[in-house]
């Protein structure tokens, strides 16, 4: 789960969501807003890594971030994706479709990888 997660987030914030911001500036309020909840997800996921199964907090921060990433997922796609149709149409999509898969290949796997870790530690700074 940690490695999809990871590799979900870098190529939505690599490639997607700057991608949908630049096309459709009237999505912005929607790409920050994904952009924060990744990053939600990946500070829960740095702290899971870090944890044992055992830890007392483990669960709870467990089911945390199982809720973060459904409602991220729900929002996107009853809501956010359907606009991103119809504003960019068939051949647009495609082409982000073919750079996402492209950054599939590069996105880091673990969260201690330093790509990873970058962008976590940039979302903190910002």
């Amino acid at each position: 789960m940690i490695e999809l997660l990871t590799v979900h987030t870098y190529i939505e914030n690599e490639v997607m969501y700057p991608r949908v911001r630049e096309l459709l500036p009237d999505l912005e309020d929607d790409v920050l807003e994904s952009y924060e909840e990744h990053h939600v997800a990946d500070v829960l996921v740095m702290e899971l890594a870090a944890m044992k199964a055992g830890d007392e907090r483990f669960d709870a921060k467990t089911t945390v971030l199982i809720e973060n990433v459904e409602h991220h997922m729900e929002e996107e796609e009853q809501e956010w994706f359907p606009q991103v149709r119809e504003g960019l149409g068939r051949k647009v999509l495609q082409e982000i479709g073919a750079e996402m898969l492209a950054a599939k290949e590069k996105a880091p796997r673990r969260p201690s990888e330093p790509s990873a870790l970058k962008k976590t530690i940039d979302a903190v700074i910002d």
